[in-house]
């Protein structure tokens, strides 16, 4: 597997839902801004607009989808094409893991997936029978590297002990507060590289919401505690005293952010939702 980038080009925006107004012709030029810049690692998941980020990620690229690290995700099923219709349920059985790796593959339009995560542990199937056909179909040569996303440190070090892990993904933002120390602890005796995701607490650490800010229906942060009540407030005044500490290094909030959770014990990289040219530019100045 090649280094990948320090920033991780997030695509779920891509899928057209939870993220608010979407103009995809400002998303196309975001990925090819992202690619000059040298942005290598692209995240998506088969439930990001039920198989449209994908379709949509893979279209965009081009041929340039061989040359990048594209990692998706699978262990979450859906009985309606329609998103906003749609019932999703965990389901990590051996028969649909294959099934979402086989579909991962042709929306994407590769031979092989650059990493595969479980997106979210399923506590009805035992992980032995999921990381079992991960294996074997690495073996197949369908999936290059096995992740794992959200598992708790316990789920971890059974993953870990069945299959060859290479990633786990886990939501790190300097709100939450430093890695968990049996979580660090577990990544560094494995070697498994962490990618960090919601590292802009769902854009408030960007610093450009405020007290008042709304958010439409069709904007998952409408119905997040984060943004509601003391919570939200309590964390507003949190992000003036960190946009303080920006202004000293003369960086933006969102920079500053993003340098603190890379600079987190065994973090590869920090996955960015984008939207736009001008977001992609400004997050990846946090690392230049």
């Amino acid at each position: 597997m090649k280094n990948l980038s320090p920033i991780s080009f997030g695509c779920e925006p891509l899928g057209g839902t939870d993220w608010g107004d979407v103009n995809m012709d400002d998303m196309k030029q975001a990925i090819y801004t992202a690619l000059d810049l040298g942005v290598n690692f692209f995240d998506t998941a088969g439930v990001y607009g039920l198989g449209l980020s994908e379709e949509r990620l893979s279209k965009i690229l081009g041929d340039h989808r061989h040359d990048i690290v594209i990692a998706t995700k699978g262990g979450l099923s859906w009985d309606s094409d329609d998103p906003g219709r749609a019932s999703i349920r965990k389901d990590s059985s051996s028969s649909a893991i294959r099934k979402d790796v086989e579909s991962s593959l042709r929306r994407l339009r590769l031979e092989c997936l650059p990493i595969f995560y479980i997106h979210w542990p399923d506590e009805n199937i035992l992980l032995s029978e999921t990381f079992g056909e991960l294996e074997k179909m690495c073996d197949e040569g369908k999936i290059k590297s096995i992740g794992c996303s959200n598992f708790s440190v316990s789920q971890m070090k059974e993953a870990f002990s069945i299959s060859k892990v290479q990633y786990t993904q886990l939501p790190i933002n300097i709100l939450s507060g430093s890695l968990d120390k049996d979580i660090e602890d577990i990544c560094t005796k494995k070697e498994i590289g962490i990618v960090a995701y919601n590292v802009l607490a769902n854009g408030l650490l960007s610093g450009k919401y405020h007290k008042d800010s709304i958010f439409p229906k069709n904007d998952r942060r409408s119905h997040l505690s984060l943004f509601k009540g003391s919570p939200y407030h309590e964390a507003l005044e949190t992000i003036k005293e960190l946009k303080v500490k920006a202004s000293l290094d003369d960086i933006s909030i969102s920079q500053y952010a993003i340098n603190w959770t890379l600079s987190q014990p065994n973090v590869l990289s920090a996955i960015v939702g984008i939207k736009n040219s001008q977001q992609i530019k400004d997050n990846w100045s946090a690392i230049t």
